[in-house]
């Protein structure tokens, strides 16, 4: 008697173990029927035949090389696969270990004839798979274009109601808390840890933990745009967060893949990300070492170094850091560029008032209830009156007067008068409360310093003053560019002009030009 095993697949969620277990009871017949011993059985779910990437699959094929068993029992070649070229290439791995491929539903005889028919069905198998494809992106293209809801599992902060996604306030709110926070400087740890204290939790009952955070901070379906195979959608999810927080998050994200030690916050190195070795124009980053007397010393390190002959010597952090927290401390104290960062700050909050999402979707839901009404009232001076008419009247005239009391009250939460001089005031007591809290040495760093450029002897900092700051990779030659701008800057004597400030520090080999400022006019202590 042959030994055999089982192969069995479905492909998508949809589908259930019933589909499992009318497979497995067919191959179980069919090897009565032909004296065959199961000695096996390898299961794929929800799992594409499309691609051999299968892990039960693949289990199968490396099994095959032992010859403990002869022959592969599949309820139909398109369980197999999908792919012809892979049905080919697997069917041909298990020749080669001795192993044949039957199907139960499929009645092919081992001759020329059948082999034929074998590559006629895979050839259909490959058509269909490709055909149902097209078929179904066809029809989620359409849903998504109409702005539809096209099922599967719902992202949080949104609801479903009548095939549209609407916006759940509720978890709405905890999705702008996440990424307010995040932009402000918090890490994602810290964040689900305060989350999970309040007990919020996600739609299936779990807590919010910090890899669902990770998730909603890299999802940008949350500004209200999908983008799939290169087509974009504005009209399928309404935007929670503006594009320009979307734009401040994603920067922090992309340098985080470029210093992962920033999200880990070991002994706070604040510049991690942001400095850059001016001789070698690599990045640098944190370390640390113990004296011979046992105690720890942290410093920041040129991250080239164990890959080039860089003449950067490491840096004390303390003493960096304090320099950098001193000239940003120095530059903000100047009423001029303080009175600028508020007014931005206000014009962004006004900005924000008329995007306002949720009293958007307030004011359309409100005005759809009153179309409603006014059709209802209309049906009824043509002398359509039933006692439905009269209760879906009521009912719609409470709804309107809900969403004007929601309208109402969310018009008084967002539309707080925002003045310059109250803004101005708030950052000048909150920045220089307190500039040894470390909160507030990340608040200045995070939210003013886009880059600083150490040379052993000096510094350069540029800020980010620009409405629309755009996120760039810093490389050599952005370096190099901004090393010439201001060494343009300083031969012209020209003043500061909004935007990317850099201050300069260090010994000054001349009269100071207005160009760059020296710190105290004295050359930086030993850092070394």
């Amino acid at each position: 008697m042959k030994t055999a095993v089982i192969y069995a697949r479905y492909s998508c969620d949809a589908q259930t173990e019933q589909s499992i277990e009318g497979q497995l009871r067919v191959c179980k017949q069919y090897a009565e029927k032909n004296d065959l011993l199961i000695v096996d059985q390898y299961i794929d779910r929800a799992t594409t035949g499309t691609n051999d990437n299968r892990a039960a699959f693949q289990q199968m094929l490396a099994d095959s090389k032992r010859r403990q068993w002869s022959v592969v029992i599949v309820y139909k070649l398109d369980r197999f696969a999908r792919n012809m070229y892979e049905s080919v290439i697997n069917r041909k791995r298990l020749s080669d270990n001795g192993v044949g491929l039957v199907s139960a539903m499929e009645n092919i005889p081992d001759t020329p004839e059948g082999r034929l028919f074998q590559a006629v069905i895979e050839g259909f198998n490959e058509y269909y798979s490709e055909d149902l494809r097209q078929k179904v992106n066809r029809g989620l293209r359409e849903s998504w274009i109409k702005g539809n809801s096209t099922g599967g599992k719902l992202l949080y902060g949104y609801r479903v109601a009548d095939k549209k996604y609407i916006i759940d306030e509720a978890e709405a709110e905890i999705v702008r808390e996440i990424f307010l926070k995040y932009a402000q400087g918090f890490k994602a740890n810290v964040i689900a840890d305060e989350l999970k204290t309040r007990d919020l939790r996600r739609k299936n009952g779990k807590l919010l933990d910090q890899k669902f955070v990770y998730a909603i901070l890299h999802n940008s379906r949350y500004t209200g745009t999908v983008i799939h195979k290169g087509e974009m959608y504005n009209n399928i999810y309404p935007p929670i967060i503006s594009k320009e927080l979307w734009t401040q998050v994603n920067a922090i994200n992309q340098e985080n893949k470029l210093s992962p030690s920033r999200k880990k916050d070991i002994f706070n190195y604040i510049l991690s990300g942001k400095l850059l070795c001016g001789a070698c124009k690599h990045r640098m980053g944190g370390t640390s070492g113990t004296s011979h007397t046992g105690e720890t010393h942290h410093y920041y390190i040129c991250l080239s170094r164990k890959r080039c002959t860089c003449s950067c010597k490491p840096v004390k952090k303390q003493i960096l850091e304090d320099y950098v927290i001193q000239a940003t401390m120095t530059m903000l104290r100047r009423n001029s560029i303080i009175t600028k960062i508020a007014e931005t700050i206000v014009k962004v909050h006004e900005k924000m008032i008329r995007d306002d999402s949720g009293l958007q979707i307030l004011m359309k839901q409100r005005d759809d209830a009153k179309r409603a009404a006014d059709n209802i009232i209309k049906a009824i001076e043509q002398g359509i009156i039933m006692d439905l008419t009269k209760d879906r009247l009521m009912d719609l005239q409470n709804q309107i007067d809900r969403y004007e009391i929601e309208i109402n009250q969310a018009m008084q939460k967002t539309y707080a008068h925002l003045t310059v001089e109250e803004v101005e005031k708030f950052l000048l007591s909150k920045v220089f409360e307190d500039p040894d809290d470390i909160k507030v040495r990340k608040l200045l760093v995070n939210t003013f310093v886009r880059e600083v450029i150490w040379y052993g002897d000096r510094l350069v900092i540029t800020y980010n003053f620009q409405e629309d700051v755009v996120p760039e990779k810093l490389t050599k030659a952005h370096v190099e560019q901004m090393e010439k701008e201001i060494e343009e800057a300083e031969s012209a004597s020209s003043s500061f002009a909004l935007g990317s400030y850099k201050f300069s520090f260090g010994a000054p080999a001349c009269a100071q030009p207005s160009g760059c400022a020296f710190f105290n006019g004295k050359p930086l202590p030993k850092l070394i």
